[in-house]
C-alpha cells in the first residue's frame, strides 16, 4: 500500500477546505497513492472560526454537502482519504478522522475522547463509544489527536491496542528559539512517546499554519511553529520528518511481513535524524 501523509494550510472555511482537499486527493492519485491522510478537523479548520460555524445551524448540511462533494472526488480518482472533521454523533458531534474509500460509504475511522473542557462547552463535541482501528487493505489504522498524546492513559483499553499503524492528525506546534530553530521538537517527542505507549509506528499529519491571525500571533509570542509532520517506527527512531516552511506531501509503502506491518519512508528530505534513501519502520 501506498499512503501519503499531507502537510497543508489551515482552512478557513469549508468551501475553502473542500477545495483544497480536492487538490490534495488528485495529486495524491496522480503519485500512485492508495490514500491519503489529512490532519484533524481539515474539512473546517480547528480554529476560532469555529465559533461562528458551529453558530450556524445549517452547519450539518454544509459537512453532508461537502462529504457527497469530496467522496464523488475520491471515486473519479481511485484514491480514498482519511479527513478530519465534525461528525454528527449522540447529540452532538464527534472530532472525527472519516475514511472516504472509492464506491463506499463514509465511515468513521475515530474520534477523539480527550476533549478539553472548551471543546465539550463551546463547541459541542462528545466522546465516542470506542477507539477501534479502522481497516483499510488489511491494515488496522488507529488514530490519536492533538494533545490526547498527553493523556494517553485516557486512550487506553478502548481498542487502539488492536493497531497495525497509529494516525496522528494533531495540530502541533514545536518550540523555537525566535530565529525560527527548533529548540525542543514536540513532533518527534510526542510521536515517540505514542509509538512508545503503543508499540506501532505512528505517522502525523500536521498542519503548517493557522487559519485565524489570533492564534498566529498567539504562536508567535509563544515562540511555537506549526509543520515538521514526523513519522517513526515503534522504538520511536525517526524516519521521515516534514519541512516547517512548506505545504508538503510524504510518501510511504505499507507492507505487512510475518504479520507485522512494516512502514518505508520513500523521501527523508528533511529529516535532520534520517540519513539518505529509503528507510523502514515497524
Amino acid at each position: 500500500m501506498k499512503l501519503c501523509t499531507i502537510q497543508p494550510h489551515m482552512p478557513h472555511s469549508i468551501p475553502d477546505s473542500v477545495r483544497e482537499i480536492i487538490r490534495w486527493i488528485e495529486n495524491a492519485a496522480k503519485s500512485g497513492a492508495d490514500i491519503a491522510v489529512f490532519p484533524e478537523m481539515m474539512l473546517t479548520g480547528y480554529d476560532h472560526q469555529l465559533h461562528d460555524l458551529f453558530r450556524d445551524t445549517r452547519w450539518h448540511r454544509q459537512v453532508d454537502e461537502a462529504l457527497s462533494e469530496l467522496s464523488d472526488v475520491v471515486d473519479a480518482s481511485g484514491t480514498s482519504a482519511f479527513v478530519g472533521m465534525p461528525y454528527p454523533y449522540g447529540g452532538g458531534h464527534l472530532n472525527a478522522l472519516v475514511l472516504l474509500q472509492p464506491e463506499s460509504d463514509a465511515v468513521v475511522a475515530g474520534a477523539r475522547s480527550h476533549l478539553p473542557v472548551g471543546d465539550r462547552n463551546r463547541w459541542g463535541f462528545v466522546e465516542p463509544e470506542d477507539r477501534v482501528p479502522a481497516d483499510f487493505q488489511g491494515i488496522s489504522f488507529g488514530s490519536i489527536f492533538c494533545a490526547e498524546a498527553h493523556h494517553l492513559d485516557y486512550t487506553q483499553g478502548k481498542g487502539l491496542e488492536k493497531s497495525d499503524v497509529i494516525l496522528w492528525p494533531g495540530v502541533v506546534g514545536s518550540d523555537h528559539n525566535g530565529k525560527r530553530k527548533i529548540t525542543r521538537d514536540w513532533n518527534a517527542e510526542l510521536a515517540r512517546k505514542i509509538a512508545g505507549f503503543y508499540n506501532v509506528p505512528v505517522l502525523q499529519s500536521n498542519y503548517l499554519t493557522y487559519a485565524t491571525d489570533i492564534s498566529t500571533q498567539s504562536a508567535l509570542e509563544s515562540n511555537r511553529m506549526l509543520g515538521g509532520s514526523i513519522a517513526c517506527d515503534a522504538s520511536g527512531r525517526v524516519l521521515d520528518q516534514a519541512s516547517r516552511t512548506d505545504e508538503e506531501m510524504r510518501w510511504f509503502e505499507l507492507t505487512r511481513v510475518n504479520g507485522i506491518v512494516k512502514v518505508t519512508a520513500l523521501d527523508s528530505t528533511h529529516c535532520a535524524e534520517c540519513s539518505g534513501g529509503a528507510r523502514s519502520i515497524e
